[in-house]
């Protein structure tokens, strides 16, 4: 378990800080020996890794590539790249994007970001209309600013 965490909070610091940052509170707890709180603390903090543990472990995310277009105007298609913690958990030479970023790894995190940014928060909270509303406001505005 501590491999996999090891491996997974080198890629994701994020997780990591905050399971310190709630360890470091629970140490504040402890010096004001408010035991409750403490235990609250460090239940939050083995629930996170455990969880981070389970979401990981024995599992692997494939990413299929887009087909490459050469200047000499042929096309061919990348293998696809496989990432898991026991091999490739981040690529070497990493993967070029379209807009020239470069993702070096990819796992269940990066899907629920993935995920989440598709979402229509408007859409969501106040039904499609409104959501269509909006977007036809900001598009209508961003027109007439370039002109």
């Amino acid at each position: 378990m501590i491999d996999v965490l090891k491996a997974f909070y080198s890629v994701h610091y994020n997780f990591g800080i905050l399971a310190i940052i709630i360890l470091l509170l629970g140490i504040f707890f402890a010096t004001k020996k408010m035991w409750i709180f403490l235990a609250i603390a460090v239940v939050i903090v083995l629930v996170i890794n455990v969880a981070c543990y389970k979401m990981t472990d024995g599992k692997s995310w494939t990413i299929e590539a887009s087909p490459i277009k050469t200047e000499f105007g042929t096309e061919y298609k990348p293998d696809p790249m496989t990432f898991s913690v026991k091999s490739n958990w981040v690529s070497e030479e990493g993967i070029v994007v379209d807009r020239g970023d470069t993702i070096h790894h990819w796992c269940w995190v990066d899907q629920l970001w993935e995920n989440f940014s598709e979402t229509d928060v408007i859409g969501a909270l106040w039904g499609e209309n409104k959501s269509k509303k909006m977007i036809k406001a900001s598009e209508s505005h961003a027109g007439g600013f370039n002109e």
